[in-house]
């Protein structure tokens, strides 16, 4: 839809570059058509009152006023042409800024969209990262504890082997105290 209107808007513009270089000799046409238009009527008027005939004084009167309805619709819609030329140029301008702005816009969506797919990846790898550490965790600290339970269970035997150790060497020492009459 815009490709027409665009074409155109450029057909347009072309035509008005190219008209506006001729301005002079359309405004010089223009009243000199004006002039003649004048001329001619009052010619016509002249000539009207020097005719004694009805019938060709009221076909001059119908062309005086056709020429006057004319002449007076022709100023109508050049004054129309130029508000509508002028409103066609702040719009065709309006649309230009709009368009650039629109085209901004879509950049700067497409960057936010970015960038929030780049966050929410970001995010995605900080939560694996922390449940890989919180897996981590927990491994490290039921290792923790049972290395604990094995130095209890260690401590414990020590405790016993120590307990054991020292009773024989009280029974060795008791033995070798009355064997060699210590005692």
């Amino acid at each position: 839809m815009a490709d027409w209107s665009t074409r155109y808007l450029a057909a347009l513009d072309a035509r008005d570059r190219r008209e506006s270089t001729h301005k002079s000799y359309i405004d010089a046409f223009t009243r000199l058509a004006d002039r003649k238009s004048v001329a001619v009527t009052s010619n016509i008027s002249g000539t009207a009152s020097g005719l004694s005939d009805q019938r060709g004084s009221d076909e001059v009167n119908r062309l005086r006023q056709d020429l006057t309805t004319t002449q007076a619709a022709r100023s109508s819609l050049q004054t129309q042409l130029q508000t509508l030329q002028a409103s066609t140029t702040s719009l065709t301008t309006a649309n230009t800024t709009l368009t650039q702005q629109l085209t901004a816009t879509h950049r700067q969506l497409a960057a936010l969209e970015r960038k929030l797919k780049d966050r929410d990846e970001e995010l995605r790898e900080k939560k694996k990262l922390v449940e890989d550490v919180q897996d981590e965790t927990v491994a490290l600290n039921m290792e923790l504890n049972a290395m604990e339970r094995e130095k209890q269970r260690l401590k414990g035997e020590n405790a016993e082997l120590v307990r054991r150790w020292m009773e024989r060497m009280h029974v060795e020492v008791d033995k070798a105290n009355r064997e060699g009459g210590w005692e």
